[in-house]
């Protein structure tokens, strides 16, 4: 084989000035090893990506918000944002805040209960963690022991939950962009497929939760 015409007969220049940019441009908005699952009619855009020690995919979501990074903080923030979620499943949620210690850190026990599987419960750690002046506006949260009753029989208890909600402010368009990541494995016998379309498929409703609840904040603002 002539390895050089072989060499010539690759993508031309013209190609690859197309292709590198876009291969880099979902680099930076997804992450290192995210994969495109859906986008919306609405603007949110779905990614997922496998993760070490569980076979349970990680996903996120991304959608711009006609608002500041400081009222989505605040309305990430405040549980009453995602009350049309919090009716539908959860029975028991209770929250511990930390006032005394660090006010931007808190606690949540939730009891859910969801069609067919069994009840699940867990708690939460969450902290936010705002730095106007270097343009950080997030919200995060992981499993902890810290509140809420012991193992429950009939109730399996969750171990592995982590997430976080990034705010970033456009300058150009005085919008913002919103990045929701979430690991969520629910334990138990739940078929993982059903475990990876369950997560998947949430992230937009909770995501317009927050848009919506963000918009009415800046209009009373007005």
């Amino acid at each position: 084989m002539n390895w050089d015409r072989f060499t010539e007969k690759r993508w031309p220049k013209s190609i690859f000035g197309v292709v590198i940019p876009l291969l880099i441009a979902t680099t930076v908005i997804a992450g290192v090893g995210w994969e495109r699952e859906k986008s919306t009619r609405d603007g949110i855009v779905v990614y997922s990506r496998t993760t070490s020690g569980t076979t349970i995919r990680e996903v996120r979501a991304r959608l711009t918000i006609a608002a500041s990074p400081e009222v989505i903080l605040s309305a990430a923030c405040d549980p009453s944002t995602f009350g049309r979620t919090t009716r539908k499943y959860v029975e028991k949620n209770q929250f511990y805040e930390m006032h005394e210690r660090d006010p931007n850190v808190w606690y949540n026990y939730q009891l859910v209960n969801f069609p067919v599987v069994a009840k699940r419960d867990y708690c939460l750690r969450y902290e936010k963690i705002e730095q106007p002046e270097r343009g950080i506006y997030r919200l995060e949260w992981r499993i902890s022991d810290r509140f809420g009753p012991p193992p429950t029989e009939g109730v399996v208890r969750v171990s592995n939950i982590r997430g976080s909600i990034i705010i970033s402010k456009d300058e150009a368009s005085n919008q913002s962009t919103v990045r929701y990541t979430l690991m969520a494995d629910p334990g138990g016998d739940i078929p993982i497929w059903v475990i990876n379309l369950a997560n998947r498929s949430s992230l937009p409703d909770i995501l317009r939760e927050l848009r919506d609840a963000s918009l009415e904040r800046m209009n009373q603002s007005k």
